[in-house]
């Protein structure tokens, strides 16, 4: 039996022979189904829009500080709104899932909060004003909320999408006020740096003035210029020594003193003085500062007054005596303490000390001219005495240009190491300097950024489309809960049919009992129902009549009460038919 293939017949016999195997399934995992549509409580989703505009001051002109992707900072943004604190407030205000907290714990209802809220990006091709390409960037998103009351779901919608907002701008502003503080601080720490570095640029050029990078060649002109100054002193120094000894072996010929001398000459320094002084009134008027008999002339007027000039013993010794005297008659109408007196012993020993300073100056020589009478045994002398003042200028001079030189010599031996310290400290000092403008142009721009997010000038979100009462259920598809559970009950159906059929045994029909038996059929009785039969099959049409029409009335009694009143129902059948066929509703 199982090798001969079936015909229709066959397929027709095994349904009428086992249509309840096939009917009893279908029937109670159609109602099944159909209860399941019904029975399965309704969602209400309510959802809004929001778009993302960008900002309408051109970048190139300001730069906001938040630089990231739009629908990266969505998710973060999500993160933070859907924190168990704020979807906790959210639950206790609205009183949802009462069963869940009673049972479970506030978390569990919140974990079920964040499943029913739903946040889906909105993208499309874009032209990149940069590049000039296309390409795929989020414009838009949208925030839903489930749940089984239509009102609950469209404030909790609201509520949700303003968090959104909310965090959005404040998320926006506190970026931009970090980078703006951030940058203020680092500029005003770049600014003290700046002023310390200043500090030890000044005071490092106080210290090495003279020996900085940029005057290392004017400190080797000076050195040349010094060495070239020191070789004329020296040279000069020779002459007027030579000059000297010469006077020296002149001056020894010739007696200081002429006994019984008369006559117009001058016979002591003061007169031979005044003299020399006249001429040099008819020289000066004769030759210029420049000419040599002009200068050789103040040479000896100089040496000679330091024997009978003002600075002359004589001379101090007068004034000591005219302050003493002044003092004495001080003390007379004022006392030790007073200021007068105490200026006037001030002046008393300033004298003291000028004389002792002129008493320990004469010389021996400096005696013997003062008793001098031969014209030119002075006039040697002078020009002698003004030839060795010349020299000790000169031996002072070059003391001071052997200074000098060994000054400009350490300056030069020292020029690398301060020059090293020198381009260190400027480094340092540029260094800073253009980071300190790098970082305060990076400030400025971060305040106009501020300025910007203060304004609601960048890029924003705004509510397109608000949350809106739900009048229809999101879900379930009770339509195609229904249709999918009717396709499903009658393959479960034809599915018992077609194992029952395999696991019998039993002959069924002529065709299996005569291949079975190999033996001819002589006849074929058919099957006679009896009364009882018969009435056993009426009974049985009943009560599937009474069962379906049972059936078909919970059907309609459940969707009147849980799905839409029939009369509801049937008017927008009518409607729809209506609008379908107008000319039969006329």
């Amino acid at each position: 039996m199982e090798d001969q293939p079936l015909n229709l017949d066959d397929y027709l016999a095994i349904l009428k022979r086992r249509k309840w195997q096939l009917i009893v399934p279908t029937s109670l995992l159609a109602v099944i189904a159909v209860l399941a549509a019904l029975l399965i409580p309704p969602v209400y989703r309510s959802s809004a829009t929001i778009l993302i505009e960008r900002q309408e001051i051109p970048v190139d002109l300001v730069r906001t500080t938040v630089t990231s992707y739009a629908d990266q900072r969505i998710q973060v943004i999500s993160q933070r709104v859907m924190t168990t604190s704020n979807l906790s407030e959210l639950i206790n205000q609205y009183d949802l899932y009462p069963d869940m907290r009673r049972k479970q714990s506030i978390n569990a209802a919140v974990e079920k909060m964040r499943e029913d809220i739903q946040l889906d990006m909105i993208s499309a091709d874009v032209l990149d004003p940069q590049s000039g390409r296309a390409q795929e960037a989020t414009i838009a998103f949208s925030i839903s909320y489930d749940s089984r009351s239509p009102e609950t779901a469209q404030k909790v919608a609201s509520d949700v999408v303003s968090l959104f907002l909310q965090e959005n701008l404040e998320r926006r502003t506190a970026a931009a006020n970090e980078a703006s503080a951030f940058l203020k601080t680092e500029a005003d720490r770049l600014g003290q740096e700046i002023n310390t570095l200043e500090a030890r640029l000044a005071a490092f050029k106080e210290e090495h003035g003279d020996n900085l990078p940029e005057l290392a060649s004017l400190n080797r002109e000076l050195m040349m210029r010094g060495e070239e100054r020191l070789r004329d002193n020296a040279q000069s120094m020779r002459t007027l020594e030579q000059q000297a000894l010469y006077l020296e072996s002149e001056l020894a010929q010739i007696s200081p003193t002429i006994l019984g001398a008369t006559g117009n000459g001058a016979t002591t320094l003061e007169s031979y003085l005044e003299e020399l002084q006249a001429k040099y009134v008819r020289v000066k008027e004769r030759y210029s500062p420049s000419h040599p008999d002009r200068i050789q002339l103040e040479k000896e007027i100089a040496a000679l007054q330091q024997h009978v000039g003002e600075s002359s013993i004589a001379t101090i010794q007068a004034r000591l005596d005219q302050l003493n005297a002044e003092l004495s008659s001080l003390k007379k109408r004022y006392s030790d303490d007073h200021p007068d007196v105490a200026a006037m012993r001030r002046s008393i020993r300033e004298t003291e000390a000028k004389l002792g300073a002129a008493r320990r100056q004469m010389r021996t020589d400096d005696v013997v001219l003062e008793g001098a009478n031969n014209p030119a045994y002075v006039q040697l002398r002078v020009k002698l005495d003004a030839l060795r003042l010349e020299i000790k200028s000169l031996r002072e001079s070059r003391r001071e240009l052997e200074h000098e030189l060994k000054q400009y010599e350490q300056r030069l031996t020292e020029a690398p190491r301060i020059e090293q310290e020198y381009r260190a400290l400027t480094r340092d000092y540029d260094n800073a300097m253009l980071k300190y403008k790098e970082v305060k142009e990076k400030s400025l721009q971060a305040e106009l950024a501020q300025a910007l997010e203060r304004d609601r000038k960048s890029e924003r979100f705004s509510l397109i489309e608000p949350p809106l009462r739900p009048e229809k259920p999101f879900k379930p598809n009770r339509l195609a809960i229904v249709v999918l559970g009717l396709v499903l009950a009658f393959a479960a159906g034809v599915g018992n049919l077609a194992l029952q059929e395999s696991m019998h045994k039993g002959l069924f029909g002529a065709e299996a009992v005569q291949s079975t038996t190999r033996i001819p059929l002589l006849a074929v009785i058919p099957y006679v129902a009896t009364d009882t039969e018969r009435a056993a099959a009426r009974r049985r049409f009943r009560l599937i009549l009474g069962a379906s029409v049972s059936g078909v009335a919970i059907l309609l009694a459940l969707v009147h009460f849980l799905v839409m009143p029939l009369d509801v129902i049937w008017f927008i059948l009518m409607r729809r038919f209506d609008a379908a066929l107008p000319g039969l509703g006329a």
